[in-house]
């Protein structure tokens, strides 16, 4: 039976912000187990995942996987910024989905055709625009059926995402996320065991301290410190997930000292590793 917590657990909004102010931009940032799906409907963005940069024009749909890094860069100028977000967990996909139908297709690049962005046509864009702000009347509606209506229609607009990625053909789009910024990420992706410096990478990739902080976190929103505390956070919790114990992974996630991993770990997470791994378990 669907319940009123089910459907406040989907995450839908149609936003346009005419004073959205550059500055105020969210540093990278993850979701875990949530999948993202965004619409760009009018302004200049920018918008990065993981090692990628892309500029978005009015009519691009982009997915985001649940862990992936990412954040929108607003391009300063007068346009109102338009755009369209639903964040649904893995969880609620699997329970709309069917044996013959599973609505997570289009998040998969081996179904998708390696696309994570397309462009829609007037007519798709109207389309899923006027599916959007009817599931979102429903969803806010207390009359008799309206819950049935917004999940009705939340299938629906579900469906027709995976079509129009199962009917476009691949497009390759231009990576602008400057070089140095994807060499530093690969860096510490690579040394992610090991102690890493601001001098080590100013070392290996023969740039100035300096710069490479500024530009990095021109870039990402995050300071070197917070990007590395980040990747290896993520990394002990897959270690955790693989069943590792506490002990292992932290020696296996880069930190060196056990205390500092706890302290870490729980300041970021709100769970110690310990009843992280439980948690996990239980599932």
């Amino acid at each position: 039976m669907i319940t009123t917590d089910f459907l406040k657990n989907i995450g839908c909004f149609h936003k346009t912000t005419a004073d959205f102010l550059t500055g105020i931009n969210p540093p990278y940032h993850r979701h875990e187990n949530i999948y993202e799906i965004y619409l760009y409907i009018n302004g200049k963005i920018k918008i990065y995942v993981e090692q990628n940069c892309y500029n978005m024009l009015p009519g691009n749909l982009i997915l985001i996987r649940p862990n992936e890094l990412h954040r929108s860069v607003i391009i300063d100028d007068d346009t109102a910024y338009e755009r369209i977000g639903i964040n649904i967990s893995a969880d609620t996909i699997n329970a709309l989905s069917s044996d013959n139908t599973h609505l997570m297709n289009c998040f998969s690049s081996e179904t998708n055709k390696g696309n994570r962005i397309i462009h829609l046509s007037s007519y798709n864009l109207n389309k899923y625009i006027n599916l959007t702000d009817e599931f979102l009347r429903y969803l806010q509606s207390d009359d008799y059926g309206c819950d049935l209506l917004a999940m009705t229609t939340l299938i629906k607009l579900l469906i027709f995402t995976n079509n129009l990625f199962d009917n476009s053909s691949h497009i390759e789009h231009k990576n602008i996320m400057p070089k140095l910024v994807i060499n530093i990420m690969k860096y510490i992706d690579n040394h992610l065991t090991d102690k890493i410096t601001l001098q080590d990478i100013s070392r290996e990739l023969h740039y100035s301290v300096n710069y490479i902080s500024t530009k990095f976190k021109y870039h990402t929103g995050l300071t070197l410190r917070d990007y590395i505390l980040d990747k290896r956070i993520e990394a002990a919790k897959k270690h955790l997930l693989s069943g590792k114990n506490v002990s292992e992974t932290c020696a296996l996630s880069g930190f060196n000292d056990y205390s500092n991993f706890i302290r870490s770990f729980t300041k970021k997470t709100g769970i110690s590793p310990g009843h992280y791994r439980e948690f996990i378990s239980l599932k």
